[in-house]
C-alpha cells in the first residue's frame, strides 16, 4: 500500500504544470511584454534587466511548494530557500527603487543570516 502512494506521489510530481521551464517561460513573456509596452508607451525602466533576477526566486518557491506538498510542513531544507528568495528580492529591490541603498540593506542581511543560523541550528 504505501509503495501505491510513493508511487502516486511521484506520478503527481512529475505532472505538475510547474516545472522549471514553465516558470522560466513565463517570466520571459512577462519581460517581453514589459520591454514592448515600454517601447510603444514611452515607460522607461532602466533596470529591466533585473526582472530575470526572479527566476531563481520562482524556481525557490516552486521548490518550497513542493516540498510542502510532500511533507505536508515547511521543512529545515525549505528555509534556505525562502532565506535566498527573500535575499535576492532585496537585491533586485535596490536595483529597482534607487531610493534603496546598500547601506539599508546590508544591515537587513545580517539578520537574514543570523535568523538562517538559528533555524538551522533547531533542526
Amino acid at each position: 500500500m504505501s509503495n501505491n502512494l510513493n508511487d502516486l506521489k511521484e506520478n503527481e510530481k512529475n505532472n505538475s504544470p510547474w516545472n522549471s521551464s514553465t516558470i522560466m517561460a513565463i517570466i520571459f513573456i512577462i519581460v517581453g511584454v514589459g520591454l514592448i509596452a515600454s517601447n510603444i508607451g514611452g515607460f522607461e525602466f532602466d533596470n529591466w534587466w533585473v526582472l530575470f533576477m526572479f527566476i531563481p526566486v520562482a524556481l525557490f518557491v516552486r521548490n518550497i511548494y513542493c516540498d510542502y506538498q510532500v511533507n505536508g510542513r515547511i521543512t529545515s531544507a525549505s528555509t534556505g530557500a525562502i532565506i535566498a528568495s527573500i535575499a535576492i528580492i532585496l537585491v533586485a529591490a535596490t536595483f529597482v527603487f534607487e531610493a534603496i541603498t546598500w547601506s539599508m540593506i546590508w544591515p537587513v542581511g545580517l539578520i537574514f543570516a543570523g535568523i538562517s543560523m538559528y533555524l538551522s541550528n533547531r533542526s
